[in-house]
Formats: structure tokens, sequence, C-alpha cells
């Protein structure tokens, strides 16, 4: 993947996604170039939020920006539309950490005076992406959308919770590695992310390269899943394997 394209288009996301005025110089592209960064964000599900940068940066300082219609008009092949990310569809596959999830959802839930909601979507945030890494590789949707909800939430998460909750179900990587991407690509703070224990030094490598695989699929490498969630990478990858000897069966 060309360099300026991927430097131009987690500028114009950071602008989007978090209205960043920091760094926001646009390098001069080719219309082509135009076209894939545009199909790259429908690859990626981000289209809003590159047509909420494209209009940012217009009007503060750069208005030879392509429209966003230009942008998008891409001669280039698409697949079918992907589905967006949903993080209701939040699941745990590790028995042991689904019980505790579902054990700490319902105490949560049951106790009306005290129930925190904001950080239980948050921590189901923090799982779907942790699926999706698991799966294939960071989803650039869930990374933004896990950005802009602690921005817009940040007075109504309970952090001392998360910090529990993400032990019990064996969240506390993901989270970390979200956090970590978003310090060094989206302008964010270390004090943005009180659950952060440390930085994972591997964070540069997995998302450049999933911005890397947009047109190519691969799979996030088994040892960097192993390290952001052990146990639901083992399950899903047997998960994976029994449904191959079913089929085969079959």
């Amino acid at each position: 993947m060309n360099p300026i394209i991927l430097e131009n288009y987690i500028t114009i996301l950071r602008a989007g996604a978090f209205r960043s005025s920091k760094d926001n110089e646009i390098i001069p592209m080719s219309l082509h170039k135009w076209h894939v960064l545009g199909k790259m964000a429908k690859e990626h599900n981000v289209e809003d939020f590159l047509s909420e940068g494209i209009k940012h940066i217009q009007e503060s300082q750069n208005p030879d920006i392509p429209d966003i219609n230009i942008v998008e008009q891409s001669d280039i092949s698409t697949e079918e539309a992907k589905e967006s990310f949903d993080a209701s569809k939040a699941y745990l596959s590790y028995n042991l950490s689904k019980r505790k999830w579902e054990e700490l959802r319902e105490e949560e839930m049951s106790d009306i005076h005290n129930i925190s909601d904001e950080t239980l979507q948050l921590l189901d945030i923090i799982i779907m992406n942790a699926d999706y890494v698991i799966d294939s590789m960071v989803s650039l949707e869930g990374l933004l959308l896990f950005g802009r909800f602690i921005r817009e939430n940040k007075r109504t998460i309970d952090y001392t919770k998360l910090n529990n909750w993400l032990a019990k179900t064996k969240m506390v990587s993901m989270a970390e590695l979200l956090g970590t991407i978003l310090i060094e690509f989206f302008d964010f703070s270390q004090d943005e992310f009180p659950f952060m224990r440390t930085s994972v030094k591997s964070s540069r490598r997995i998302f450049i390269q999933s911005l890397e695989n947009t047109f190519h699929k691969q799979h996030t490498p088994i040892l960097t899943c192993l390290y952001l969630a052990t146990f639901e990478t083992l399950c899903h990858r047997f998960s994976g394997i029994i449904s191959v000897v079913r089929d085969v069966e079959e």
C-alpha cells in the first residue's frame, strides 16, 4: 500500500472521528490514489468519518481536497457490502470468561441505583474488537467507535469497574492495544485510558498491517492473537477446526 495514501487516510479519519486539528496537512495525490483511499473507507465501513474529516479539513485549512463524492467515485471493483461493527453482538467463546462476563452483567443490571450502562457498553466494544482481531485484523471502524465512545462518555464510565471486568474477561491486553493505537495515530493522550498499565509495543505494526491488508485479506499472526486474547484465540481456532471437520463429514 502506498505510504502517502495511508498517511492521508489516517489524517482525514483523525479529523473526522475526533475533530482533531493536529497535523492535518494533506499530501497531494493523483485522482487514482484518492479513489483508492475512498475504496479503503468503504471496505472499513468508515465513509461517514471520512466525509466528516474531508469537510473539517476543507473548512479549516485545505480547500483543495477533492469533494467526498469524487473520492468515492472509484472504478476499483468492490465486494459486497460489509457488515457494520455492532458491539451488541459481542460474544466470548472461552467458557470461564463467558460465564464471568454474564455474571458481571447480571450483577450490574440488578443494581439499579449504581448501574453503569456506559461501562458495560464499553466492555462490549472491546470484546467485539477482540473478535475482529482474532478473526482477521484490527477493525478500523471498531477502533474509531471505541475512541469516540470514550471521548463522549468520559464522565460516566466507571474505570474501577472496567479494570475489574477486563481482568475477569481476559481483555486487558486487547484494551491496551486499542488505547495504544489511538495514542500513537489519533491524537489521544495516556490520561484518556486509565485502564492502561502498559503500551503495546507491536501496535504500530499491527495497525499498519491491518490497513495494508485492505485489498488482500490475511489473518492476524497467531502469536499476536494469543498475546491479546489467549483463551479466546484458542477457543476460536478450536471451533474453526471443528467446523471444518463437520463440513468434511457432511
